[in-house]
């Protein structure tokens, strides 16, 4: 190898997926261990986001809405599960996002814990302004819902993920967030039951790429209002 191929030598995309993996990891470990829900919540919001980067409606780190609200958008569902509407997981385009991971796990998971596809569309649509702010409304037990906030979990994740893993494009980033979800997913299957795993993946990454994310505009200002209280 010469000094200039040295240079522009990139690690490979399951290199960098390995890192995002061993940095969620990390991130929701406790004395007790890793909790799978939490590091299900970390690495879904990390892809919500990368998608909202791809359909470029608005960015993650510079935008007017305010975070934690819903924003809609038809391009997403797009990114998501394609042109028309599907509920057949079998049927949707092998580019869209869901289609991606399910390609990754297939060998690993039943099609039966697949959630249905217009049951993850419907919860997120009738539950918007019915729950906590930075949360997310899931169709799963109580006892398996995150610890973490989603919108929290997106912010202190980022800038980890910017300098770490946003080495290209933003599609490329997407591409290895997806390896890492699937390396998750497929880790951890033991420990979860596998519909109530798959049910919080595609909720979340649905419920948070359709949502504003946190800034640090908007956090400094939130900061210097607890301050002057």
């Amino acid at each position: 190898m010469g000094i200039f191929d040295f240079l522009n030598f990139k690690p490979s995309d399951e290199k960098l997926a390995k890192k995002l993996v061993e940095f969620v990891y990390n991130s929701v470990q406790t004395e007790k261990g890793v909790r799978v829900e939490d590091a299900i919540c970390l690495i879904s919001t990390i892809v919500a986001e990368r998608c909202i980067e791809v359909t470029n409606e608005f960015s993650i780190n510079d935008h007017e809405f305010e975070p934690g609200s819903a924003v809609f958008s038809e391009k997403m569902n797009e990114t998501l599960v394609g042109p028309i509407a599907a509920e057949n997981w079998n049927k949707l385009p092998k580019e869209a996002v869901f289609a991606r991971i399910k390609t990754r796990i297939n060998a690993h998971f039943e099609d039966a814990s697949f959630p249905s596809l217009t049951g993850i569309f419907e919860n997120y649509a009738k539950n918007i302004n019915e729950t906590a702010w930075g949360n997310l409304n899931l169709s799963v037990p109580e006892d398996n819902k995150p610890f973490f906030l989603p919108l929290q979990a997106g912010y202190e994740t980022r800038k980890f993920v910017d300098k770490k893993i946003h080495l290209e494009s933003a599609e490329k980033t997407l591409q290895i967030a997806i390896i890492a979800i699937g390396k998750i997913l497929i880790e951890t299957k033991m420990a979860l039951d596998q519909s109530i795993a798959l049910t919080m993946t595609f909720e979340l990454i649905n419920g948070m790429s359709k949502t504003a994310t946190m800034t640090d505009q908007k956090m400094k200002e939130l900061q210097s209002e607890m301050k002057n209280q």
